[in-house]
């Protein structure tokens, strides 16, 4: 069993990780090492998540099997099978028959050399937290198919001996002093999409695979980990892309968090610092989406209203500048925040059922206790119908309701509709569905009008730079506004009074 937490290294900062580990009394081993992955035409192993290899080192050749495993805020746990081999091909002879099982004999027949990595290794065997053995490997080089490349800079811990907090010890200091962040594909997959030609995209939610036999904590533990995960996924993307889906994604994933840990509030709390360290990055997010929309969204649907085109590109390329800067700005601030860090604090949390214990090391109250243990199914109900109560009575006075109390109302409905995504498996019908799409209809009506809003005030931040042309798109988002209220957002809310709840 491999127990693995994977980090990947910006390749500026290698060479200040191998002088950081020279300070230890550990001899760095070198290695140069080839690895060929081997599958069948369609990729028929790595569809079950299995990896098979046949590694080079030095004048050795090793195999190895590796199964799918668990993995977590990139620490991993898979059963591994490795031995020696006398050539560059897998010898089926020397598996033990549990492997076997994993690769039938009428997929053996089809394997080939798909995919390469080449990269240079260097390792030093430490001692972590609590007596712990951790081999620590920094890999440095490519993985290859075809004409295709992908670079490989990362590092891995593996536990040779102790518990696994151990290695979440380590990867805490190394993201903060390198800007790691956790890393959960493996050189396998890696391999694959290359093969494939799959480019790296943004990631967005996906439904949550829950059971009524859960306890509240575990379901917890699942939601606040599938957040987590989607975070993560988006991260580099965020960092290093253009594209402006990976902020509008992690985005969501920290609105979703938040909305996780506010639900589950009285049965795991999280430690107010690892709670004000989510706000702080989700603030860091929030202006460089906030001109995303007005500069990719909002703008170019008033554009073809505008009848002078030549003084309309003239304003677009000013408040295009600006939105370059609120990136920058954005990119700056997160190498600031250190996100990697703080998903690793937050995957050791989780780990530690830190929810168990308060702040001040206390034990938990017995009737927050009884809660956490409590079923999962009569729970979600109740919480449900909690945040129903507050969405009716704010619907139902929604022509009257000043713009706060209307901004107030969009939040709570988003919370609901994320609340009942999360518990989307628990349920099934056609009433789930209808309320579920009366909440969406209702969050994004109303989200238009909130996205007029902040339109309009980085129009009026931007004042005079912008020209006429901005002066025409806040006439047009005034109009706008006051046609949503009154059309849209009163019609989906009339909608949304007329589903059922479900639960």
């Amino acid at each position: 069993m491999e127990i693995e937490l994977k980090l990947a290294l910006p390749p500026q900062q290698a060479a200040a990780f191998v002088k950081r580990m020279a300070r230890r009394r550990s001899v760095p081993v070198q290695q140069d090492l080839v690895t060929r992955y081997f599958d069948t035409p369609d990729f028929a192993l790595s569809a079950q998540g299995v990896a098979l290899r046949v590694r080079r080192v030095g004048r050795r050749w090793l195999q190895t099997l590796k199964t799918e495993g668990e993995r977590q805020g990139g620490l991993s746990r898979r059963v591994e099978f490795e031995m020696p081999v006398s050539r560059g091909v897998p010898d089926w002879s020397r598996f033990p028959p549990e492997a076997l099982a994993y690769v039938p004999e009428a997929l053996r027949v089809q394997l080939a050399p798909v995919f390469e990595t080449r990269f240079h290794r260097t390792a030093w065997l430490i001692a972590g937290k609590g007596g712990a053995q951790v081999e620590v490997a920094l890999d440095v080089g490519e993985v290859v198919s075809g004409e295709r490349s992908q670079p490989i800079c990362e590092i891995e811990l593996e536990l040779k001996a102790g518990q696994p907090d151990a290695l979440f010890a380590l990867a805490l200091d190394w993201a903060a002093a390198f800007d790691c962040l956790p890393f959960d594909v493996s050189k396998a997959e890696r391999g694959v999409r290359l093969a494939h030609g799959i480019g790296a995209a943004p990631v967005k939610s996906v439904p949550l695979a829950l059971d009524d036999g859960m306890g509240v904590e575990a379901g917890f533990a699942a939601i606040v980990q599938a957040c987590l995960a989607q975070f993560q996924a988006n991260l580099p993307g965020v960092r290093a892309s253009d594209d402006i889906e990976y902020v509008h994604q992690a985005r969501v994933a920290l609105r979703r968090l938040r909305a996780a840990l506010r639900l589950f509030r009285t049965a795991c709390a999280l430690p107010p610092g690892l709670l004000d360290e989510l706000r702080a990055l989700a603030a860091t997010l929030g202006p460089a989406r906030d001109w995303d929309v007005l500069c990719g969204e909002t703008l170019p649907a008033i554009e073809p209203h505008y009848p002078d085109a030549e003084s309309w590109q003239q304003g677009m390329a000013t408040l295009e500048a600006r939105r370059i800067a609120v990136r920058t700005a954005m990119r700056d601030a997160l190498v600031q925040a250190h996100p990697g860090a703080w998903l690793l604090a937050m995957q050791r949390w989780l780990l530690r059922h830190g929810w168990h214990a308060h702040p001040e090391g206390q034990a938990v109250p017995a009737a927050q206790r009884f809660i956490q243990l409590s079923p999962l199914d009569a729970w979600v109900r109740r919480a449900l119908q909690k945040g129903h109560r507050p969405i009716v009575r704010g619907a139902r006075d929604f022509a009257a309701l000043p713009p706060a109390r209307r901004h107030a109302l969009r939040i709570a409905i988003k919370r609901q509709r994320y609340a009942a995504e999360f518990f989307q498996t628990l349920f099934d019908g056609r009433r789930q569905a209808g309320y579920l799409a009366a909440l969406r209809t209702a969050q994004d009506s109303l989200g238009q009008a909130n996205d007029a809003h902040i339109a309009s005030g980085l129009l009026t931040a931007a004042g005079r730079e912008a020209g006429a042309m901005g002066d025409f798109a806040l006439g047009w988002l005034a109009a706008k506004q006051a046609d949503v209220a009154d059309g849209e957002c009163a019609e989906s809310i009339r909608a949304f009074l007329k589903s059922k709840p479900y639960w």
